[in-house]
């Protein structure tokens, strides 16, 4: 086999392992499932993966995190300075891809996986996803009620929102998810109640 052919067969078993541990989490797929996702013999998956199952899900996370932080720090830079459209922006990016359930990810995949391995993940993934967007609500003007620090908090909440208008079936009678997430995005920056004087 070529360094190409090589090259391209790997990036295929990647791929199909991505999809995968991104549908049912790390527990829930066995190297069987991803052979027969690529049509292959489980013994000829290992000449790709000798590090097994825990070594492919490793790869593949960290190579998926550097693409999302990639993506979302390009689409939040051209953007624009103005923090409504940056988020609108990541929003873009995050409804175009398939992004992986950060919740399932740190409660069921996580603990199955070498403790070191578990906590540089989560560094990663937090440095990827959470960083970039906590950045643009650190940025962005707002109440002295809602400190700085909490931008990690908004951050988190707003990417759940936005997978969650992803994962809505095609077929859903609502808006356009764009029109859905750019919705969201102004309750989150300008919230839903009219601002009131004190009395």
């Amino acid at each position: 086999m070529t360094g190409r052919r090589m090259s391209e067969s790997r990036e295929r078993v990647l791929q199909a392992a991505e999809q995968l541990f991104n549908e049912r989490g790390y527990a829930a797929v066995t190297l069987r499932d991803i052979a027969d996702a690529l049509g292959v013999r489980q013994a000829s998956l290992y000449y790709h993966v000798p590090g097994g199952k825990e070594a492919l899900f490793i790869e593949v996370c960290e190579k998926g995190f550097d693409r999302h932080r990639a993506g979302l720090e390009e689409a939040i830079r051209d953007a624009g300075p103005e923090p409504r459209a940056q988020l609108r922006g990541a929003a873009r990016w995050m409804l175009s891809q398939a992004m992986p359930d950060l919740g399932r990810m740190m409660n069921s995949d996580m603990p199955e996986i070498a403790e070191a391995h578990a906590h540089r993940l989560t560094r990663i993934a937090f440095e990827s996803l959470l960083v970039p967007i906590a950045g643009i609500f650190e940025r962005a003007p707002r109440r002295e009620a809602f400190p700085a620090r909490q931008s990690t908090l908004l951050a988190g909440a707003f990417i759940s929102v936005i997978a969650s208008v992803r994962s809505l079936p095609a077929h859903f009678n609502a808006p356009p998810k764009p029109d859905m997430a750019d919705m969201l995005i102004d309750v989150f920056l300008y919230g839903l109640m009219p601002r009131q004087d004190p009395v």
